[in-house]
């Protein structure tokens, strides 16, 4: 939900949010893309450190959350600025077994 409300607030009124999942032999990999202004290369390095923040009024605690729930669940995850503009943030979680 953090990293769909991020998208939302960061992009402009008729952009694009872009909500997509894939199933591959071992895990589901999460996509959330946005066509907002993306992030500069500083603010890659800091994007997953609690409080640090790049949204008015934000705690900077979301994404450090996101990505210990991630990291506890086996999961990875990682931010990049698309190439045609925008942010795109990748979730992957190993699937259970059963």
């Amino acid at each position: 939900m953090n990293l769909l409300e991020n998208a939302w607030h960061f992009s402009g009124s008729g952009d694009v949010v872009r909500l997509s999942v894939e199933e591959g032999e071992t895990a589901l990999l999460f996509r959330v893309e946005d066509s907002g202004p993306g992030f500069n290369p500083e603010e890659l390095e800091k994007m997953f450190e609690p409080f640090f923040t790049t949204r008015p009024g934000g705690t900077g605690l979301g994404l450090a959350i996101v990505k210990k729930v991630v990291d506890e669940l086996g999961g990875q995850v990682r931010c990049f600025n698309k190439g045609e503009g925008g942010a795109c943030f990748e979730l992957s979680l190993p699937m259970m077994q059963s």
